[in-house]
C-alpha cells in the first residue's frame, strides 16, 4: 500500500513576490554602486588635494632654502636681458642673487621664480618655472652648471596677481610666500589650495 505524503507549508513564492524582490534587489545594488561611485570620487580628489599640498610645501621650502643661501634679492623684478633664461612672456615674480657684486639679481648667476602661461600642453592653468642651476649630490645648487626653465608647480589661477606671490614682511626682514592652485574638487567644481610659508 502506498501512502501519499501531504506537502505542509506554503506552496512557495508567486511571480510577483518574485518581481517584487527582483527588482527591490536591483534598486539596492544601483543605490550602492552609486554611493561606491561617489566614495571613489571623493577618495580621489582627497588624494589629489593631498599631492599638491606636498609639492606645494616642497616648491616653498626650494624657494627658502635659496633665499638663505642668497646675496639679495628682489620682488617682482624688471625683465633682464642678462638672465640665463628667456621669459617667453612670463611674469617674474622673484629673482635671487647668487653672486655678491650682483644684490639685486639682474646678472647671469639670478635664480629667477615666474608665472605664466604653460610651455607645453601636458600641464595645466598657468605654472610657476624656476630658472635656476640643477643641484648637486650634496643638496647644494650648482652655480657651474647649466641654468635651465623648469616647471615646479602648475594649475595655477589664471588671475594677474595670484599663483605665486612674495611679498617682503612689513615688519620682518623675511619674505611672505603664498602658493595658490586651482583643483577640481569631489563635486566636479574648482577649489582653491593655498600654502604660506615665510622665509
Amino acid at each position: 500500500m502506498r501512502r501519499r505524503c501531504k506537502a505542509e507549508g506554503s506552496r512557495g513564492f508567486t511571480l510577483l513576490e518574485l518581481s517584487l524582490a527582483l527588482s527591490l534587489g536591483t534598486l539596492l545594488f544601483a543605490l550602492m554602486l552609486r554611493l561606491i561611485g561617489a566614495d571613489l570620487q571623493l577618495g580621489r580628489a582627497m588624494a589629489v588635494r593631498l599631492s599638491e599640498t606636498s609639492r606645494q610645501r616642497r616648491s616653498l621650502e626650494l624657494i627658502r632654502e635659496e633665499l638663505a643661501l642668497a646675496h639679495g634679492w628682489q620682488v617682482n623684478p624688471p625683465v633682464s636681458t642678462r638672465w640665463p633664461c628667456r621669459m617667453s612672456g612670463r611674469r617674474p615674480v622673484l629673482a635671487i642673487a647668487t653672486v655678491a657684486d650682483d644684490e639685486l639679481a639682474r646678472g647671469e648667476g639670478a635664480i629667477v621664480y615666474s608665472v605664466g602661461s604653460v610651455p607645453d600642453v601636458i600641464w595645466r592653468g598657468q605654472v610657476l618655472m624656476r630658472c635656476g642651476p640643477a643641484y648637486s649630490l650634496d643638496g647644494v645648487p650648482n652655480l657651474r652648471g647649466a641654468f635651465q626653465n623648469r616647471v615646479l608647480l602648475d594649475a595655477l589661477p589664471s588671475d594677474i596677481g595670484s599663483g605665486f606671490t612674495a611679498q617682503p614682511h612689513p615688519q620682518w626682514p623675511v619674505l611672505e610666500l603664498e602658493i595658490q592652485q586651482q583643483l577640481p574638487s569631489g563635486s566636479g567644481e574648482q577649489q582653491l589650495l593655498r600654502s604660506r610659508l615665510a622665509a
